[in-house]
């Protein structure tokens, strides 16, 4: 029995294309109308539309819930970090400030100058004719410096001189004229007794008598006047010798030989010399006012100079201003320093140590804790409910990393030793280590 031969189905054409005749099927064309038509093609159902659009909706939540929702949970949590920083109160440190020692130190600058100084300058008018002491000279008190030549104050003393003698035999001529006149008036009252004189001829002579007198004194003040002129002009000449008025050194000498030189320095202004006197050197101070109770006259002090960094020059208060300053709140005050073998000069810059005790040290706290600002200087001090509260200070010496405070805080005072930005006064902080 053969087997039935497998006939292959036929080949469906698209609309507008020839038909394909069919070998095998006797040369029959194959026609669209036998193609069915799309309505006799099955629809899909609801049902699947509807669940494709749900797996669709779910891939799509799902792709957004993998990327959006870790970045909103990551941007929560930034904004719950940042809240909380914000809101979270700031750290601080605080310590108790430290008392100073009693007894200290005090080491301020000075300046130091000459026990005493003077510029001296020609009593007489004339010409410098020598000179006998330089820069640099020690010099004894009286001892000569310059000789003036001034041949008009020495003609002027000789004609006062005899101004002088003529003044005195004026006043003895008058000395006799008076004596006579006297005598005559005596002898005029003891006529006139006996009538051997008349009234007249009595007033004439006691008129007579009353000039002379009169005569006498004015001789007598002209000699006072004349004797007067002398003593000014022997002074005078005696002012053409300029001797040292106490002893010391020459610091200037502003003319030389030959030089017109004027009473009084009406002429320029510039003295012959200046003397100083540097046996002993006084040297100025001034000491604050936290300091100013302590020093007293008679406390030792040490002075030294970077001249001579191995030694010390030992000292005495000598004087005090008695009252501060009003500008710099400082006590002037001066200190005395033997200098008998000149290593010191006056104008040095000099360093003054004194040994104080301090019966109310101030406080010390560390230099971290200082706040300056508008207000000047401030700490930050917390209470016992963590409150920051800003307190105004004064300040005293500065050690570096320490400095003290003379007024503005007590011993108790909880001092914030990191202040920062955020640190408010009024508000409150967490306090995270305390000293």
């Amino acid at each position: 029995m053969d087997s039935p031969t497998l006939q292959e189905p036929p080949v469906r054409t698209r609309r507008g294309e020839p038909a394909e005749i069919d070998s095998q099927h006797n040369g029959e064309e194959n026609h669209l109308d036998e193609i069915p038509a799309a309505d006799e093609l099955p629809r899909p159902s609801y049902l699947l539309l509807a669940a494709l659009g749900v797996v669709l909706v779910l891939v799509v939540a799902a792709a957004l819930a993998l990327g959006w929702l870790p970045k909103l949970h990551r941007s929560a949590v930034l904004d719950a970090e940042a809240e909380a920083a914000a809101n979270e109160l700031p750290a601080v440190s605080v310590q108790l400030p430290t008392r100073s020692p009693q007894a200290t130190s005090l080491q301020l600058p000075g300046s130091i100058q000459p026990l005493q100084e003077t510029a001296i300058y020609a009593r007489t008018t004339g010409y410098l004719k020598s000179w006998s002491a330089d820069y640099g000279a020690h010099v004894k008190k009286d001892q000569p410096l310059a000789d003036i030549d001034a041949p008009e104050v020495d003609e002027q003393l000789q004609q006062a001189r005899s101004d002088v003698a003529a003044a005195e035999a004026n006043v003895s001529r008058s000395q006799l004229d008076l004596e006579y006149m006297d005598t005559t008036r005596q002898r005029y009252e003891e006529l006139f007794k006996t009538n051997s004189a008349t009234p007249q001829e009595l007033d004439q002579h006691h008129a007579d008598w009353a000039k002379s007198r009169t005569a006498l004194a004015m001789a007598k003040a002209t000699l006072l006047a004349d004797q007067a002129n002398v003593k000014r002009l022997e002074d005078l000449q005696s002012f053409e010798k300029i001797t040292a008025p106490f002893a010391g050194t020459i610091t200037a000498r502003n003319f030389d030989v030959g030089a017109l030189i004027t009473a009084n320095g009406t002429m320029g202004g510039m003295p012959l010399f200046r003397l100083e006197e540097t046996d002993i050197l006084r040297v100025w101070v001034n000491v604050p006012q936290s300091y100013a109770t302590m020093i007293k006259p008679g406390l030792e002090a040490q002075v030294s100079v970077r001249e001579y960094p191995s030694h010390t020059f030992n000292g005495t208060v000598a004087h005090t201003a008695g009252a501060l300053d009003s500008q710099t709140r400082t006590l002037l005050t001066e200190v005395r320093v033997p200098n008998p073998d000149g290593k010191l000069f006056a104008g040095m810059y000099a360093q003054v140590n004194f040994q104080v005790t301090n019966p109310a040290p101030p406080l010390i706290i560390p230099v971290s804790a200082l706040i300056t600002n508008a207000q000047g200087n401030q700490a930050a001090v917390v209470d016992d409910n963590g409150v920051v509260h800003y307190k105004s200070i004064d300040l005293g010496r500065d050690f570096g990393a320490t400095v003290e405070v003379t007024s503005g805080l007590g011993a108790d005072d909880k001092i914030v030793t990191n202040p920062g930005e955020r640190l408010t006064d009024g508000g409150k902080v967490r306090v995270i280590s305390k000293t």
